[in-house]
């Protein structure tokens, strides 16, 4: 009988996914020192945690690789990706897509059958006939060629940069801690000063853990760094609304100062009645309530169906 640890810290949701896709001859314990595998998420792993397994354990698996601490004692260590956490870099570009092509506008156009002058008269499409932009779109972005600014260059900042280059976007990056030159190569992605970021970036993206506390970053995004971006770039945050001061978004878009912004998450959720970017929202404000990272189903039993074919593998080695 194959016997596994589960971090304690692992949602039970989660851990109930991988109870579904094991055998029935394996079972789930919660003493490190019998283990033959152990799966981790946000918990450390000591050198005298790995001692104490004596011979029995055969690997560790790591659900978000660089969340914890793991002790290198020869113990090979296994990378399986929340998938539910690439849906937040989906999400991010998705927001970028319909602000820059003004997806909205366009929809509310053909829904209301507002067509231009000299463009209403149906014309019959074959290989010679074509009616281009009849509802007069003065124009649009795309995101290949544009400079996207990365604030938080962690796991879902990473995915995002990965993403992007399909796009051949230009890719610039702002974390307190640099990346590798590895990992800038890979995801081609440049390190800048925050300031330079802002100033250089047609989007800007947020990908930050919240802080709280004395020297955290409580609505380190407000007025200052807000009039530091460009006027035609799109404020995106999948990662945490109380890292943002809504007034001096709200501020910046009604005067135009940025181009306007993509949210998924708020300082209140939901959102109190006096919230300021409620009125804002049109084709450039878009709102959406908080679900950029909550694809959790199916991302759960990914997850867990690859926890279990890492465990089948490596048994038979």
């Amino acid at each position: 009988m194959k016997k596994i640890m589960i971090d304690p810290t692992i949602r039970k949701e989660q851990v109930d996914a991988i109870q579904m896709q094991l055998p029935k001859d394996w079972e789930i314990i919660d003493q490190i020192e019998k283990a033959d595998f152990i799966v981790t998420g946000n918990m450390d792993i000591s050198e005298d945690n790995l001692r104490s397994c004596g011979g029995s354990l055969k690997g560790i698996i790591q659900i978000l690789p660089g969340s914890a601490k793991i002790a290198q004692v020869g113990i090979p260590v296994y990378s399986v990706y929340d998938t539910g956490l690439t849906g937040v870099a989906e999400h991010a570009i998705m927001l970028m897509l319909v602000l820059s092509r003004r997806l909205l506008w366009l929809n509310e156009k053909v829904k209301n059958q507002e067509w231009v002058e000299g463009k209403s008269t149906p014309v019959l499409t074959d290989q010679k006939n074509y009616t281009y932009n009849w509802v007069g779109l003065p124009e649009s972005g795309q995101l290949h060629g544009k400079t996207v600014g990365i604030v938080g260059f962690g796991f879902i900042g990473q995915d995002l940069a990965r993403r992007l280059k399909a796009f051949h976007a230009k890719i610039i990056y702002y974390d307190i801690v640099r990346a590798s030159s590895d990992i800038e190569t890979l995801y081609e992605a440049k390190y800048a000063p925050l300031d330079e970021l802002l100033h250089c970036s047609d989007f800007v993206t947020l990908h930050l853990r919240y802080i709280e506390g004395e020297g955290g970053n409580k609505k380190m995004f407000g007025k200052q760094l807000f009039e530091k971006m460009k006027p035609t770039a799109y404020f995106i945050n999948t990662s945490r609304g109380q890292l943002v001061d809504e007034a001096a978004l709200a501020e910046a878009i009604r005067n135009n100062r940025i181009a306007g912004a993509g949210l998924d998450v708020f300082e209140y959720e939901p959102f109190k009645p006096d919230c300021p970017l409620l009125p804002l929202i049109s084709d450039h404000v878009i709102l959406t309530p908080h679900v950029a990272g909550t694809y959790v189903e199916e991302a759960r039993k990914t997850i867990a169906m690859e926890i279990v074919e890492i465990i089948r593998e490596k048994s038979d080695q």
